[in-house]
């Protein structure tokens, strides 16, 4: 654009400084001469005219070009929230995308994909079959209209608008500024939390689920402690206020596990429901040591219906109700 405006001024420069030529040969002529080169200069000022409208005209053409990608990504963002709401994003603790996926691949995935791929994929809802999770109803999965979905064609340009607009080569390549060249998963937290907070906490319940790492294998131990400690006292703990030791242990049916507050502030050990963790809730039938002062216990034994209370996944989600950021899980097998 920049080079575009100063070959404008250039143009209009040398229009100028013809013009005044013409000008001063034209006073030092005859009539009869000052009729033709009157006719020269009105020639030479269309011609001189013609480059630096063109220039103007692109410009607009490419102003329009940039405005409606920009709105395409926009739209993009409000489609790609109202049809992907099963584990496409998470948000962490720090109120920040950790991933993001379309059909079960991930965005760099799909960006490295051809254009007419691409846009397959998106049109037939070709749901990615190496994907860790499979969504539970197939026919929910969003695809074209021409393939019984709830997509438009438009619809189908805007995500491929979207999805490309978080390649920083794609866009290079493609010229985009602005608002054009923004990536449109910046906008993604920002617009779920005002325009969907019940997607937000999905989102933040998602991320949470990964905050715990990977399971300590305890299925042998027939008795556990879990120790509760102050922060950065332990490994795998995102908490400012204190952790579990362990965050995220397998046990079997029968274990008893004994927690024990060795920090020196009170805490709980309290199932809560583990559907939404940005706002978590205590589970009613679960357990509740109550508040433990330093050096207080609460023992409780895994049961058959903590493993049913989670008939997927079979985990009991546990927090501190003096300290809701403190959150572990118990990953409960037969």
């Amino acid at each position: 654009m920049a080079i575009l405006g100063q070959a404008a001024v250039g143009f209009i420069v040398l229009l100028v400084v013809t013009g005044g030529l013409l000008y001063i040969l034209y006073s030092r002529t005859n009539a009869v001469q000052k009729t033709g080169y009157g006719s020269l200069i009105m020639l030479a000022i269309v011609s001189m005219m013609i480059p630096v409208f063109w220039i103007m005209q692109n410009q607009k053409q490419a102003e329009a070009q940039h405005k409606l990608q920009a709105y395409a990504i926009e739209q993009g963002l409000n489609t790609y929230v109202k049809v992907c709401t099963d584990q496409c994003y998470a948000i962490d603790k720090d109120n920040k995308l950790i991933f993001t996926r379309y059909l079960g691949y991930d965005i760099k995935e799909l960006n490295q994909m051809a254009d007419d791929k691409l846009k397959s994929i998106i049109s037939a809802g070709s749901y990615n079959p190496k994907a860790p999770h499979q969504p539970a109803n197939f026919n929910a999965v969003p695809r074209r209209d021409t393939f019984g979905g709830q997509l438009r064609a438009i619809d189908v340009d805007y995500l491929f608008a979207l999805i490309r607009s978080d390649d920083p080569a794609y866009v290079k390549k493609e010229g985009w500024t602005g608002e054009a060249a923004h990536s449109g998963f910046d906008q993604l937290v920002d617009y779920l939390q005002a325009n969907s907070p019940s997607l937000y906490n999905q989102a933040v319940t998602l991320g949470k689920n990964g905050q715990f790492g990977e399971a300590v294998d305890k299925t042998n131990e027939k008795e556990l402690t879990i120790h509760i400690k102050g922060p950065g006292s332990v490994q795998v703990c995102t908490s400012a206020s204190g952790c579990f030791e362990y965050a995220n242990v397998k046990v079997k049916v029968g274990t008893k596990i004994t927690w024990v507050n060795e920090d020196k502030v009170i805490h709980t050990a309290t199932a809560i429901d583990p559907s939404n963790l940005a706002q978590p809730t205590k589970l009613a039938n679960g357990f509740d040591s109550g508040n433990l002062t330093t050096g207080q216990s609460f023992s409780w034994t895994v049961t058959e219906e903590a493993y049913n209370l989670d008939k997927e996944n079979h985990r009991v989600v546990y927090y501190c109700s003096v300290h809701p950021d403190m959150q572990a899980q118990l990953v409960i097998v037969k």
